[in-house]
Parts: structure tokens; sequence; C-alpha cells
């Protein structure tokens, strides 16, 4: 016969329990109470448990406290916080903490409250979804514990109108968080529109935002809406906050507090409805001791705060994500379904992914594009993945740790490659790594250990191949009756444009997908890149 499932109700209040009790073993659930932390521990020490019920105070204890000594000791059991001093971020802290949820007093809606008892006991069968559908949107969960624990808090926050701050390295998925708690709020008909703070000056910022009217400066050929009241009653993303100017801030500080501002050059109050969400790959508590960020605004924007975990935590997860996007890529490019060897998969295992899952997914379609078998192999993959090399991104908490010297040559630190002075005829030997090397040779030791590719001009290489490669071809083609000429020089346009299309990947391979960075290696601007990438 199966066991009974059990309930622990932890509560100063001897009513609480009472009711508890009465509800739960009116479902033929068996219940056991305790009215301190230190009746709760024996309790635990005692018996085994389903779910509990937790109060968040107690007279000699918390309700974060007892959590953890659950999760402790008995991982399986779901646990409940209960509270009457409701602050979101209680709640949230609960709930990353490993609760799985949390009531409210008084309990009013009884109804409610049995659904989410009768979820707690099914939360097992739950976790088994790793990719979740919402209006035809893809959310990947993975089964990572930190990013179950972060879902699960984002939902519950997503009911409540309140702004929220998403905290995670470049390419972590902060956006798509945003878009997750839209899509499951009450605002999911309304629009999402997302801005990036650090994508615009100063003045050109607060026009995206804010909009400007006819002839408040020069250009301004007719009134424009900004952002805010585009979003008007859906949600709005702030992407790079701590990329706002302090006169900025104050603007969007005024907004938050009342919904209101005024448009550029103008003087008509607008009125606006929507929630904010924010997101900075920076650590904004130590911008505001800084005096970069401001105080209040990190506050108010501070209501329920979410950290991603970077990809290399969730290693677990990487298995999934790489399938998820061979799949998408497969049928987006309309190509035959492959698969990756189990070498390259190895490769990618070992791999820190600074990038986070923007950098995976870049990875897998060039992968794709580059195989020319139905197996991705090692030699598919990337340079930079192929290196095997710890690289952890500049906003990592934990710093990257030194390469070896004679496995990984200096200059690969840098994802950019400048031209440099050409090698002399004769060079040193570099040192042995465990040599001492004195001051003043070790530039010249650092240039020694630069590969030659590096430190020779490219523009001459480059040119000198080209120029090869055309003697050749002129050598080879002659131009006699009956030479296709218009298709020869029809499939030179194409060959043209396809090289075109691998230096553009290979510079934002090297810059991990930043735009900004690839224009200025490819010495070109932003927008001409933007347009080359929709052509």
């Amino acid at each position: 016969m199966a066991e009974k499932v059990k309930f622990l109700v932890v509560d100063d209040d001897q009513e609480v329990c009472n009711f508890f009790t009465y509800l739960l073993r009116s479902k033929g659930y068996e219940v056991e109470t305790a009215n301190s932390g230190r009746e709760a521990f024996t309790r635990l020490e005692s018996s085994r448990f389903n779910a509990a019920l937790v109060d968040l105070k107690l007279p000699d204890s918390d309700g974060i406290t007892i959590l953890k000594k659950i999760k402790e000791r008995q991982p399986e059991c779901e646990v409940i916080i209960i509270t009457g001093y409701s602050t979101v971020k209680s709640a949230i802290e609960a709930i990353q903490h490993g609760a799985f949820d949390y009531l409210e007093k008084p309990f009013v809606d009884i109804e409610e409250m049995e659904k989410l008892l009768e979820r707690a006991l099914s939360v097992r069968a739950q976790a088994a979804e790793s990719i979740i559908e919402i209006n035809g949107l893809t959310f990947i969960v993975g089964q990572s514990p930190k990013m179950r624990r972060l879902l699960t808090a984002a939902r519950k926050i997503a009911t409540k109108n309140i702004t929220v701050l998403i905290q995670g390295e470049t390419g972590s998925g902060k956006e798509v968080l945003a878009r997750y708690i839209h899509a499951i709020s009450h605002r999911r008909d309304r629009p999402f529109l997302a801005c990036n703070c650090g994508a615009f000056s100063e003045s050109l910022l607060e026009s995206e935002l804010f909009g400007h009217e006819k002839g408040s400066f020069t250009g301004a050929t007719s009134r424009k809406r900004g952002i805010f009241e585009l979003a008007h009653k859906g949600t709005l993303f702030l992407d790079e906050i701590d990329s706002a100017s302090l006169a900025i801030q104050v603007k969007l500080l005024r907004v938050l507090e009342t919904g209101e501002f005024l448009r550029v050059g103008g003087e008509e109050i607008c009125k606006v409805d929507m929630r904010v969400i924010a997101a900075t790959n920076t650590n904004l508590a130590t911008r505001v001791e800084e005096s970069l960020f401001r105080e209040d605004l990190f506050y108010r924007l501070d209501v329920a705060s979410f950290t991603i975990p970077p990809l290399r935590e969730r290693q677990e997860d990487l298995p999934l994500f790489i399938n998820y996007f061979l799949e998408r890529e497969t049928k987006l490019k309309q190509s035959p379904m492959k698969r990756f060897s189990e070498d390259a998969l190895a490769v990618m295992q070992e791999h820190t992914w600074p990038g986070n899952i923007r950098e995976l997914k870049n990875t897998v379609s060039q992968a794709l594009v580059f195989s020319s078998g139905p197996l991705i192999t090692v030699a598919d993959l990337p340079e930079r993945i192929r290196r095997k090399k710890v690289q952890l991104p500049v906003s990592a908490v934990v710093p990257a740790p030194e390469a070896e010297p004679e496995t990984v040559p200096e200059a690969e630190s840098e994802p950019e490659i400048k031209p440099a002075p050409p090698l002399p005829e004769q060079s040193a030997a570099p040192a042995s790594p465990r040599e001492e090397v004195p001051a003043a040779a070790a530039e010249e030791k650092k240039t020694a250990d630069v590969p030659l590719l590096a430190l020779q001009p490219q523009q001459t290489q480059l040119l000198e191949l080209l120029n090869e490669f055309e003697t050749q071809l002129l050598e080879t083609l002659r131009l006699k009756e009956g030479f296709a000429f218009n298709d020869f020089y029809q499939s030179m346009k194409e060959w043209n444009d396809r090289l075109n299309k691998k230096i553009i990947a290979k510079a934002l391979e090297e810059t991990y997908d930043n735009q900004v960075k690839a224009a200025e290696l490819l010495g070109i601007t932003p927008r001409a890149l933007r347009y080359y990438l929709k052509k």
C-alpha cells in the first residue's frame, strides 16, 4: 500500500496550524505541525514530508532559514512560504532559495489555495518540461536548478504590476527572460518593445525614449512618439540601463514614479501605463557606490531582481541548447538534418562560452554552414572553440584564469588582431615559460610569442594572395569565341558575395556578435554593417 502524502505546517499561530490541519486531513493527507523553528527541526529529524507550509516570521527563527534546512535534509520536499508581511522581495528570495511558492495572509481564496497545494505535490512531474511554448514563442528552461528557481520566481511576479531588474552577462538571455515575463503577464496582448540604452548618444536616447515635438532640434521635421508612448499598456524593456546618463536617469525616475513625462521640446504632459523591465551586465550597486548610477533609480528598479546564471554554470543544459539551435537553424536554412560528432560535443562542453547563449547559437549556425557532410566535426567548429582556451567575459564575477604560456599564445587572448610591425629578420627564440624574463626584455618576449600572422601587415599578405590569384586566373582565362563571359562574371560576383559574408561572419565571431566592435574591425560604420547583414 502506498504511503500517504504528509505535510508539515510550521506557524507560531496555533489557529493557522489548526486551519491547515483540518483542510489537509479533509483531503486525505497526513499533517504534522510545529509552532517554532526548533520544533520544526525536530519534526524533520523524525519524519519525511512531501510538502511543507512554513511561516516567514517565527519567534526563534525565520521561514528562509527553515526553508534552507528542509532543502538540505529533505530536498524532495516542496516548501510553500506563509507570510502576513508580504513583500515581493521576501517572496522572491524564498523562491530563489528553493521554495515552490508563497501564500499571503489572510487566506481569502480557499479554492486557489487548494490548487496551489495540488501543484506543489505534482511539481516533480512538471519538472520534466525543459522547453516551454507560449503564444508562438519558445523558452528553453533546461534542467539547471538555478534556472528553474529563477523561472519559478519570474512566474510569480509576472502577474504583479511591478518593475523588474534583470542582471546577467552579455548574451545570457536577459531579453528572453523579459519576453517570458511579458508573455505570461496580463499585458501579454499588448506590445513588448525593447530599447538598448547603450546604442544611442544622450540626446538621441532622450528622443528615442520620450519622443520629440516638431522643430525641437535640427532635423525634427515632425512630431515623433517615443518608445514610452508606444509601449502604453504593454511592457518596455530597457537594456544596458547602466549606459543611460545621469540626466536621463532623472527623467526615467520621474516616469517610473508618476507615469508622466514631456516630449523633447514639448509642453504637454504625457501619461503612460506600462511595466518597465530593465537589464544590465554590470553590478548596479557598485555603479551607485561609484556615483555613476542614481541610488533612488536603482531602488525603484530593484523591486524584483533576477540574476541569470551564465552558460558555463548551466553545463547540463548545453546539449539541449545545441539540439534546439541545430534544429531551428536547419529549418531556417532549409538544409538536411545534421548532428554533432561526439568529439565536437566534447570540445563544446570544454569551452567556457564567454559570449553565453548568443555565442553558442552563432557557433551552431556557423558549424552547420561549414560542415560538408551529415556529421558536424571538430574541424567545422570556429577556431576560438577548438583552441580550448579558458575565456570569461569582462562582466564575469570570476576573473579569467591565466593561460599556460606553452599552450596558448599571448596574442590569442585578444579578440581583435591588429596590424603590427613585421618581425625582424633574426628574432630570438622565446624564453622558456619557467625562465624569469628581465623587465627590459619583457616587451621583446611578448612580441616573440605572438603568431607570425598577427605581426605581419595583413593588408600586404592579403594583397599578395589576391594578386597571385588574379595572375593565375587571367593566365587561365581566354576570352575566345563561345566563352560564356556573362555566366563567368555572375559567378565571380557570387563568389565575391560569399567571401564578404565569411569576412563579416569572422568579424562577428571575433567580437562575440558585438556589431559595433565588428564594424570597427571591418572599417565600416555600424549602420553599413546592419545593411550588409540585412542583405
